[in-house]
């Protein structure tokens, strides 16, 4: 046998985190808006020389701004690490599409920083810079990728009429430029307190009723409810991504960070905030776009920079801006600077931080409308007597998952094969998609058809295939001599997966089996045979495997690749402070936003291998929303019946049905 501590020797420690909602956590769970700015010389992401397009007024080493230390902060959440922006694979998310900022020059502000952010990761890839208008066009040919600016800093309407300026709070016309955009970021709040000469109205008018003024909050959260009203009836989710930036606050102030002297402001400031929460406390903007967020039907994405900003005091040009000393701008931001951050977190949004809630319109569909659904998974049928779990809903933190449309993912994915490969927890969420699907389409003829390893669900009038291919630990399992040998830097099986439109892989759950169960005699990597080793560390070996041959043989152009994610089991109380409970008996999910029990070290292995790739690969994240439900598994209401205890596989309807509509998500969004 060779040296295991050869294979330890070169592999780096794996630290237990986890990524929840493009985050990566610990197990306290983590939100990315909370946390504190730490010195890291690695930042800024950009020099702004490079970037020659930059406005004036953000450039303040150009304006000659004496201080780099505000270069080099970076924002560190409280219970984890933000991930490294990739220019380069946000680009290729947004491979023939178009984003649009829409509002005032904090638009402006994190527009320019996103295309510096692109333009300095594709340094030789060229682009165009367009304005016409009020529209600002910034594209990169060679990904047919547009980054767009709308000025408009009231997203309601500004007409012009005898008595002068009027502003419209309840008319919002210059919404028809915002259709058929794929990503918008809205965001409006800095001229709403402008006053005087700055002030660009004359008149306000909400209804029939006109004004000359009104408390500017009022007038505020009326527009944005107009704004609301307007993406709720024309935005179509499945085209098209909606995201609001949050509420850019000033630093004019200084009494509201602590200073004796409230006339102290954002000038000669060279240090952010320290810790975690602003003096100030909560801007009372930001108390309202979450209120109108919240009772919008369709859902936006609130990015949540309010905090994060307010404790960068020393952020702003102050005198180092457009005006120079003629002027004291504690508003807008330094580029390279604090919207990086929030394009970070941009890049970086996601479905899977939330918690399960109650709701009467669930479950999707029922099992006896699929003849087709595996015994093991239909747990009201073998018997299982509770059905609240039947009716769990999970809701992420900050918006609404964009409901399952049955008939639009087969329309979207006519003509193409969807290939799910892995073990049996595959099987669990291939079976849940071909249910969810038949019950869209009830009607429509279907074929089922299983060879060997592959099973094939079909409907022939989409010509839609639904592929299982069942390959458990993704390299090679081969016999030599009698003896089944693991071979965890050899992928030679792989002939199936390719060709296909979307490919979803999977694995984890037969990495831990032992005795009987365990379906090698040895493992071999390179020229060493080992009888046994870490299984983590040959997760890790044979993830990495994996990872080279997509990064060789999948043209991302043709096939879009996402991984499942680890999916939990709860066989052990002690994880959810039950020591000796499992899942049999549980009728709850577990409260809250966080798992008692903490992350799951494959995920960490999982994100590791992903954060090497030169390909994109897509994480559905599903090992946290999983981890609270305890009550989701057959237990003894599975294949084994009352001689087993099913706490790794899912009922169905179930779980598997929330990580099919965050594919489902990820597939209509696609960034």
């Amino acid at each position: 046998m060779g040296s295991f501590a050869t294979i330890v020797a070169v592999l780096l420690a794996v630290p237990f985190l986890c990524q929840v909602d493009g985050r990566i956590s610990n197990k306290e769970g983590c939100d990315l808006f909370e946390g504190s700015w730490v010195n890291d010389t690695s930042y800024p992401l950009y020099d702004t020389n490079e970037c020659p397009f930059i406005e004036k007024e953000f450039d303040c080493q150009k304006n000659g701004r004496p201080d780099k230390f505000y270069l080099h902060y970076r924002w560190q959440p409280s219970a984890c690490k933000l991930p490294r922006f990739s220019g380069q694979d946000f680009l290729e998310k947004l491979r023939g599409k178009s984003i649009m900022f829409v509002g005032d020059s904090l638009s402006l502000n994190q527009w320019q920083s996103l295309t510096c952010m692109l333009h300095v990761a594709v340094a030789q890839a060229n682009y165009s810079s367009v304005r016409i208008g009020g529209l600002s066009t910034f594209t990169f040919p060679t990904y047919n990728a547009k980054v767009m600016f709308s000025r408009n800093a009231f997203l309601v309407d500004i007409v012009s009429t005898p008595n002068g300026a009027v502003l419209k709070l309840d008319s919002i016309e210059s919404g028809k430029f915002w259709k058929d955009i794929d990503v918008l970021v809205f965001n409006t709040w800095h001229w709403w307190l402008h006053t005087g000469r700055k002030q660009p109205w004359s008149l306000i008018q909400d209804g029939n009723v006109i004004v000359k003024d009104m408390d500017r909050l009022v007038a505020y959260e009326k527009a944005l409810k107009t704004w609301a009203n307007w993406v709720d009836s024309q935005v179509d989710p499945t085209k098209t991504k909606v995201f609001f930036q949050g509420v850019s606050p000033d630093h004019m102030n200084g009494s509201t960070w602590g200073e004796s002297n409230p006339s102290m402001n954002c000038k000669g400031q060279m240090q952010p905030i320290f810790g975690t929460t602003f003096p100030g406390g909560q801007h009372p903007a930001e108390a309202v776009v979450e209120k109108v967020l919240q009772k919008m039907t369709k859902p936006v994405y609130l990015l949540r920079v309010t905090t994060l900003s307010q404790l960068r005091k020393d952020g702003h040009p102050s005198v180092y801006g457009h005006g120079g000393h003629r002027d004291m701008d504690c508003s807008h931001w330094c580029l390279a600077g604090v919207p990086d951050t929030w394009n970070e977190l941009l890049y970086k949004y996601d479905y899977s931080q939330g918690r399960w809630v109650y709701s009467s319109s669930y479950p999707l569909y029922k099992s006896s409308d699929c003849p087709f659904l595996e015994p093991e998974f239909d747990c009201q049928k073998n018997g299982r007597p509770d059905k609240l779990y039947l009716k769990l809903r999970w809701q992420p933190t900050s918006c609404n998952l964009p409901s399952f449309n049955g008939i639009d993912f087969l329309r979207r994915n006519r003509g193409k094969r969807i290939m799910f490969v892995g073990d049996s927890l595959s099987l669990n969420q291939w079976q849940s998609l071909t249910c969810m699907l038949h019950t869209a389409v009830p009607k429509a003829a279907y074929s089922l058809r299983t060879w060997q390893g592959l099973s094939t669900f079909k409907f022939p009038a989409y010509n839609v295939s639904l592929m299982l291919w069942r390959d458990a630990l993704l390299v090679d399992l081969v016999k030599k001599n009698g003896t089944r040998v693991l071979k965890l830097d050899s992928i030679n099986s792989v002939k199936p997966w390719k060709g296909m439109d979307i490919l979803i892989f999977n694995s984890w759950h037969w990495w831990l089996h032992s005795g009987r169960q365990q379906p090698w005699d040895v493992i071999q990597y390179r020229r060493n045979t080992y009888k046994d080793m870490n299984r983590l560390i040959a997760y890790k070996l044979a993830m990495t495997t994996w990872g080279r041959w997509i990064d060789s043989n999948i043209d991302s152009s043709k096939t879009q690749v996402f991984f499942q994610g680890i999916s939990p089991d709860h066989s052990s109380g002690s994880d959810w402070n039950e020591p000796k409970a499992s899942c049999r008996g549980q009728t709850r999910a577990v409260q809250g936003t966080k798992y008692p029990g903490g992350s799951n070290p494959a995920q960490v292995v999982v994100e590791q291998v992903l954060s090497q790739m030169s390909k994109p690969v897509y994480l559905l994240n599903v090992t946290s929303l999983s981890q609270l439900r305890k009550d989701g598994h057959p237990s003894i209401y599975g294949y084994g019946g009352k001689r087993g205890n099913d706490c790794s596989h899912w009922c169905l309807p179930g779980v598997p049905d929330t990580w099919n509509q965050l594919l489902y998500a990820s597939l209509i969004h696609k960034i």
